[in-house]
């Protein structure tokens, strides 16, 4: 599989490794970082990029100590690093304990790592800066926390637009092919098509 998931973290955020046998991208880094990079290592990975699907708290804990420890940057949606204060203060105040940590703006369009070529597509709606990471090659998408199994993100935090998440889904992710598999921020895989039709959040 292209994908290996690691969840972590209070909130159970699910870290993603996207990979095709080669060269990997991190999404969303576990503040497990020796497992991180040893999961790495055993697969015969090399990691070529570290990516935010946003900013909130649960989906950065490892961010600092991954930055640290490979010399990559941490790749993040320019509205979401606007209000990096904000979002990541929000994270403290649950007892997340934040490493600081600097960040590069990824901006939508197409981007090449290594070997994988993505298509990063801003969605916002669960935050202003959410990406989704669309890997079409590999048939895969990373959707943070803009869509679940069955179910969508939250859209009462600050910053987040119930009708902008939903027209996010529609015009963006939606038109994609039904066969497209969904890596969400947190629970199990879906799939575009059965999203489109079963999501009782949002249909297309």
């Amino acid at each position: 599989m292209p994908v290996i998931t690691l969840p972590f973290g209070p909130l159970e955020a699910n870290c993603h490794i996207v990979h095709n046998g080669k060269d990997a991208v991190v999404f969303d880094p576990s503040d497990e970082t020796a497992f991180l990079l040893k999961t790495l290592s055993d697969n015969g990975l090399t990691l070529r990029a570290v990516v935010l699907t946003h900013l909130h708290a649960d989906h950065c804990l490892g961010c600092a100590d991954i930055a640290e420890a490979t010399g990559l940057p941490i790749f993040v949606g320019k509205e979401d690093w606007d209000e990096r204060s904000m979002f990541l203060c929000k994270g403290m105040c649950f007892g997340m304990r934040m490493k600081p940590f600097e960040a590069e703006i990824l901006a939508p369009g197409e981007v090449t790592w290594g070997s994988l070529h993505c298509h990063v597509i801003h969605t916002p709606g669960h935050s202003p800066g959410s990406l989704c990471c669309y890997f079409d090659e590999l048939g895969v998408i990373i959707t943070g926390d803009l869509l679940f199994y069955r179910s969508v993100g939250r859209s009462d935090l600050p910053f987040g637009d119930g009708p902008t998440l939903v027209r996010s889904l529609r015009e963006k992710i939606y038109t994609l092919p039904g066969n497209v598999e969904v890596y969400p921020g947190h629970g199990p895989e879906t799939s575009i098509g059965y999203e489109a039709i079963h999501n009782h959040f949002c249909r297309a």
